[in-house]
């Protein structure tokens, strides 16, 4: 499909972190790039047009879906559903016949924290948060749908991703704090942890949807390297130009405040109106050590190359410290 044109390309979530780099990615090469938002502004289609006229799509050899409603304080079950699980049945409704393969962006959040690590693609879900198991009830979705209807597709499950413009990450949130001199480690930091740099995502993204051997297949998607909590907050640190405070908090204390504001919030007692300073969750993707093995993708040609070195000096620089 294409031969003789640029490859054209639809993303949706195309104002999102992800989305925008996969878009000026696809553009640097020369591709034919449509943008799906929300609400559309100039260049952009909106996802309620191309649901209404499938025929948009028509000519596409890739749309990857990376929109999603994310860990969002105010988010209800019924919105997690419409967006993450509704929205995908109609697109891929409305790419049969249109679209050579359609690339569903997940996460690894669905096999939640297993002990037996590192985590691959043959580890069961044990999702523990309503947006992980939303995406688990899209994948399943996509592998019947999609095969019923003969639309070539790929699952991709990415690490937590971190990278210029991502200001309400993971890791950007610890920068914060670190320069603002709100940090303090919770437990002993010798957990570990794995990230991947957007580019990479991007670049394993774009390289499995051109691989025969990733049709109607799943991947994980994960940096080249892990580091501990301590080893990253003292490199972020650096790279903000403070240092990690040696005080640190007890794990079990920091786990009891998190479980207090878990109730609270659920009774509706308090952050009603705001997301807590510390939850369950949150706390989890701190403390909880965690690594992935993304052989299966690298033998579809996937090369996760940049470290955590280059990798925050990339996300943090650039007149940001």
């Amino acid at each position: 499909m294409g031969e003789g044109r640029p490859r054209r390309v639809v993303v949706t979530g195309a104002n999102g972190f992800l989305g925008g780099h996969l878009i000026r990615a696809a553009r640097a090469e020369g591709k034919n790039v449509l943008g799906v938002v929300r609400e559309a502004a100039a260049g952009q289609a909106s996802m309620a047009s191309i649901l209404a006229d499938p025929e948009l799509l028509s000519g596409t050899d890739v749309l990857i879906h990376a929109a999603a409603i994310r860990h969002r304080h105010d988010a209800t079950p019924a919105s997690y559903q419409a967006s993450n699980v509704d929205l995908v049945d109609a697109l891929v409704r409305a790419a049969a016949g249109r679209v050579g393969r359609f690339v569903h962006v997940s996460s690894v959040g669905v096999y939640g924290f297993p002990t037996d690590l590192p985590v691959t693609e043959a580890t069961p879900f044990r999702p523990r948060t309503l947006y992980s198991q939303t995406k688990i009830e899209a994948e399943k979705l996509v592998t019947s749908l999609a095969t019923k209807l003969g639309l070539p597709f790929t699952i991709i499950r990415p690490t937590i991703i971190y990278g210029p413009g991502d200001t309400n990450g993971m890791l950007d949130k610890l920068a914060a704090m670190l320069r603002a001199r709100r940090y303090l480690l919770v437990g002993s930091g010798a957990n570990t942890l794995h990230h991947t740099y957007v580019d990479d995502v991007v670049h394993g993204i774009y390289t499995l949807a051109d691989s025969a051997k990733a049709a109607g297949d799943h991947f994980i998607l994960a940096g080249p390297e892990t580091i501990t909590l301590r080893a990253l907050s003292e490199l972020v640190a650096r790279h903000v130009g403070t240092k990690v405070p040696r005080f640190h908090v007890p794990l079990g204390l920091a786990r009891g405040v998190a479980a207090c504001f878990d109730v609270a919030r659920y009774q509706k007692l308090a952050f009603v109106d705001r997301e807590p300073p510390i939850n369950g969750e949150k706390l989890d993707v701190m403390t909880v050590s965690i690594a992935f093995d993304p052989s299966k993708a690298k033998a579809a040609g996937y090369a996760p190359r940049v470290r955590y070195e280059e990798g925050l000096a990339l996300t943090l620089g650039a007149g940001r410290a």
